[in-house]
């Protein structure tokens, strides 16, 4: 959504939801409505209906992990400025990202691109423990900040590059990369237990899909879930083709 349409959604959320009934709302019935309209009007006609994700993010205060001057579009489908760079996922993406990898309450997550906090305290709600990685030491230190405020003890912060840190952390149920790769290396389903998934947006710009890698008695076995195009992951950039 361009920074026009993300403003005129962001009136559209202030000034629709000031009265309802013929009654004026107070700032947090307003962000309260503002979230079920995300649920019901870009969530569910995403076909995200796991009640459980729908669940988490009515509970889960998005609003709270956007940067301040974008608090008005925190519900809407903007991609949200993280700084320069990097941009927050919309809520339809993490809502389809977390439906397809289907966390039960006893796993372990890994989330590859804390960004902005967000989809790891979601996960956290759905699973037992989470690991979230980020090369952008600030983002992992906000996140930190805001979800230890909001009381979330089962979220552990790693900065760096996933291909640097990827040894160290173990292995997981489920795996999700916030950004894409050409293809998956092999060594990150290493990371994954037996029944363990990983979900990943891979392909070639304008040919991506997400896809779910599922470990089956030892073997990966590969999933697509929807075609959609999605930023590199840092260090999985595209390298120039020459043509003589």
């Amino acid at each position: 959504m361009s920074g026009l349409l993300g403003y005129l959604f962001g009136y559209w959320i202030r000034n629709k939801t000031f009265w309802k009934g013929g009654k004026m709302l107070d700032n947090e019935q307003k962000i309260q409505q503002a979230r079920t309209n995300m649920i019901q009007q870009m969530l569910r006609p995403w076909n995200i209906l796991n009640q459980r994700v729908l669940d988490v993010f009515d509970v889960v205060s998005r609003d709270q992990f956007v940067p301040k001057e974008y608090e008005a579009v925190a519900f809407s489908e903007s991609r949200i400025p993280l700084n320069e760079t990097h941009l927050m996922l919309p809520p339809v993406f993490e809502g389809r990202f977390l439906q397809e990898i289907a966390i039960q309450d006893h796993e372990r997550v890994l989330i590859v691109g804390t960004g902005s906090g967000f989809l790891a305290a979601c996960a956290s709600r759905l699973g037992n423990e989470v690991v979230t990685v980020d090369m952008v030491e600030r983002f992992n230190v906000n996140a930190e900040a805001i979800t230890r405020e909001l009381g979330y003890s089962n979220i552990e912060y790693k900065t760096g590059k996933i291909q640097d840190v990827y040894q160290e952390l173990g292995t997981f149920d489920a795996i999700i990369f916030t950004a894409s790769m050409g293809e998956v290396p092999a060594e990150y389903f290493e990371l994954l237990n037996e029944k363990g998934r990983l979900l990943a947006v891979a392909g070639k710009p304008n040919a991506m899909s997400a896809t779910v890698f599922s470990k089956i008695a030892g073997q990966i076995r590969n999933t697509p879930v929807f075609e959609r195009d999605l930023e590199r992951l840092v260090g999985f950039e595209d390298k120039a083709e020459f043509v003589f």
